[in-house]
């Protein structure tokens, strides 16, 4: 590349709720591309991408609490920070890439007749901005088709995202495999990680980990059930952020009711991922429920996890929801077994079938994880910058 060229990457989210948008900023600077990352709580980013001489942000940070008044407050915030960035990044910039669909809502008109990458990391249909009672809606479907490119992380999004937006082009599918050169070391981690770190490193149970948001599509109490029923040689651990308001109380009435539950809190990414080498079972559910505002009701039912590496680097097979997501790379490649999460002994056996193949499905991770070349996909999408 004679000239690096500038991309500006907006998540107008933490940064740290989006682990794609991580391994997208890194792998771009790894193409040799100079990188501006405008999104909230950066500055607390690993060194190795902070550090790096292409590399430049704008942040502020995040602010979010339950509420109406303050939904309303933080969409405010974003605007405002968004719109504010974003002009002058559209006039030094080679390309925009809008990493989430709030995210171009909050930059609306700002990014028209600039070149951009529309991310999906949700399949929808419509965005409404108050309500689907409220008749009051984003046109997110025209800035899809006024945008240079589409991303998607799955499949059978891409197609339906292409019939319910008539666009011309199928969208491009970039899956949300963690973009990782080296596995953090525990060695490096802060102080307050190491210990609860030793809490699972001194387990002597078999490890059925829940690694992700705790939030009301995740049955995480059907999962507490089923390997409670499992008997004294399983323990259920919970790593992951609160999403919803009452979450805490949902992670509180687990731990209460089964003693063999533990939760170790939540650890911004990649500090979590030294947790999964001592888990040895992985849990990826994913209930298809009514559609939220603007989330479809097949956005779980076509999921796409980056959870799903991040256990295979690990060599850890998983049991997950019955839905497609999983279905298909469980049975592709051998890696885990789906449950109808609604059924706490169904979940027992699938945990029993995968612990009768632990070996082999571990063993199957490698060729799972060497399928998807992130870096030439990321590279494919984006070389014909002009």
């Amino acid at each position: 590349m004679s000239e690096k060229k500038l991309i500006t990457v907006v998540c107008l989210h933490s940064i740290f709720d989006y682990p794609p948008v991580i391994s997208l900023v890194k792998c771009l600077l790894d193409l040799g591309y100079k990188v501006n990352l405008i999104s909230y709580n950066v500055e607390k980013l690993e060194r190795c991408v902070l550090d790096n001489p292409n590399f430049s942000y704008r942040t502020k940070e995040y602010y979010w609490k339950p509420g109406i008044a303050d939904k309303v407050k933080k969409t405010i915030l974003n605007t405002k920070f968004g719109k504010k960035e974003i002009k002058p990044a559209i006039e030094d910039s080679d390309l925009i890439w809008i990493a989430t669909d709030a995210t171009l809502r909050y930059l609306g008109k700002t990014v028209k007749g600039s070149k951009y990458v529309l991310q999906l990391m949700e399949l929808l249909e419509r965005y409404y901005i108050v309500s689907k009672k409220v008749k009051l809606e984003f046109p997110i479907s025209e800035y899809a088709k006024n945008a240079w490119k589409i991303v998607v992380p799955e499949i059978n999004r891409a197609y339906i995202q292409k019939a319910w937006w008539n666009l011309d082009k199928t969208p491009i599918v970039l899956p949300n495999k963690p973009y990782i050169n080296t596995l953090p070391d525990e060695k490096e981690l802060p102080e307050e990680i190491k210990e609860k770190l030793e809490i699972i490193k001194s387990e002597k149970r078999k490890v059925i980990l829940y690694l992700g948001v705790v939030g009301k599509d995740r049955e995480l109490e059907n999962y507490a059930e089923a390997v409670s029923m499992l008997g004294e040689d399983y323990c259920f651990y919970i790593i992951g952020r609160p999403a919803y308001e009452g979450a805490e109380k949902i992670i509180e009435s687990i731990t209460r009711r089964f003693n063999n539950a533990v939760y170790l809190g939540y650890f911004n990414s990649p500090n979590h991922l030294p947790f999964i080498k001592y888990a040895h079972i992985g849990l990826l559910p994913y209930k298809v429920t009514i559609a939220s505002r603007n989330i479809s009701i097949l956005n779980a039912l076509y999921c796409a996890p980056n959870k799903i590496y991040e256990y295979a680097m690990y060599g850890v097979p998983m049991v997950g929801s019955d839905v497609l997501g999983l279905i298909h790379p469980f049975e592709k490649y051998g890696i885990g077994v789906c449950a109808d999460d609604s059924n706490p002994d169904d979940i027992k056996q699938a945990i029993k079938m995968v612990d009768n193949s632990h070996n082999k499905m571990a063993s199957n991770c490698s060729a799972f994880l060497c399928e998807t070349d992130y870096k030439q996909i990321v590279n494919d999408i984006i070389s014909d910058i002009q």
